[in-house]
């Protein structure tokens, strides 16, 4: 059949044109493609602390136990009415894209929700005097210096959003220094001054701090 068609062309474009005979041609075609394939990374952050009492000592250890490294867990402290608990936070990009710590959240086992003032005023007490400083190394500097109630990301469903993201390319890591304290003039940081002692009414008090890092890739 397509034999045929060609011979029925050429002798309708003979008829057509007179002088020019009949011939026959071939038409070669190919086609190429090209794939890519896309594959969305995955960001993974940990942290890590040399205090961390749930085992996240080491960079090469909260790498190894994301699970478990994805917080720290830092050692009780029993203090008077004027004391410094200073801590060293590691966050590590251990994922396969770059990220940005972009948010900083705080909240106690005292919060809102617990109903602390009635059930456990001394802890109440406790919790309304802490002093909060929080600084990111190669970060914007001091994130916050001063009453830990008065911090704007404190116990609440949006944490604060850092005015600068601190960038973390993979494999990065940047420290937080991180320090509950009363009745002292920190040296860790910059702005606030002396957050007062601690008051009478919390002899006897406990309350649980737990700082959030947010981060986006």
């Amino acid at each position: 059949m397509r034999i045929r068609s060609i011979a029925l062309a050429g002798v309708l474009g003979v008829a057509g044109l007179g002088l020019i005979g009949v011939g026959s041609h071939a038409v070669f075609t190919t086609t190429t493609s090209s794939s890519q394939e896309i594959t969305a990374g995955t960001p993974q952050v940990v942290t890590w602390s040399a205090a961390a009492t749930n085992g996240c000592t080491t960079e090469l250890i909260a790498a190894g136990n994301p699970s478990t490294c994805s917080s720290v867990t830092l050692p009780v402290e029993t203090v008077g009415s004027t004391f410094d608990a200073y801590s060293i936070v590691h966050v590590t990009n251990i994922g396969n894209i770059a990220v940005d710590v972009t948010s900083l959240g705080t909240s106690d086992s005292c919060g809102e929700s617990s109903g602390c003032g009635p059930v456990a005023p001394n802890s109440y007490y406790l919790e309304q005097a802490l002093g909060l400083g929080v600084n990111f190394i190669g970060g914007s500097g001091d994130e916050y210096n001063g009453l830990l109630t008065a911090y704007s990301g404190f116990d609440t469903i949006t944490p604060y959003t850092l005015g600068t993201p601190i960038p973390l390319g993979i494999g990065d890591s940047t420290q937080y220094d991180v320090d509950i304290y009363a009745g002292v003039t920190t040296t860790e940081y910059n702005g606030a001054g002396v957050v007062p002692a601690l008051p009478n009414d919390a002899s006897g008090g406990s309350d649980t701090v737990t700082l959030t890092i947010g981060y986006s890739g």
